[in-house]
């Protein structure tokens, strides 16, 4: 499933570099983007490329720390079924230890 989402991401960043490749006119303009005293210029078709993979990078942390939590509670489950499959099948201690006559009461 990892290597489709990586395929279908590569694929998508192709055809968003083809979209700004064939749209030079329109997103061919530049732009300028100030913060702080930082101030850059680069081309409005990149800047809208490297807001996708801005989100794309956020997203992917935020699913990463989620997939951690879901894992992290699945080895809790796991340890807590093995402590009760374990504590079902040691025999009773309040039980006296059965003899071969025991088999069947009367």
């Amino acid at each position: 499933m990892k290597l489709i989402r990586r395929i279908l991401f590569i694929a998508l960043v192709l055809v968003m570099a083809i979209v700004l490749f064939q749209n030079q006119q329109s997103l061919g303009t530049s732009m300028e983007f100030s913060f702080l005293q930082w101030s850059f210029s680069l081309v409005l078709g990149f800047w809208i490329l490297l807001a996708f993979l801005t989100g794309v990078v956020l997203f992917a942390l935020v699913d990463t720390w989620r997939g951690m939590m879901l894992r992290m509670e699945i080895r809790r489950k796991d340890q807590e079924i093995a402590r009760l499959q374990a504590a079902l099948n040691a025999p009773p201690a309040d039980l006296p230890p059965a003899r071969a006559g025991d088999a069947f009461p009367e």
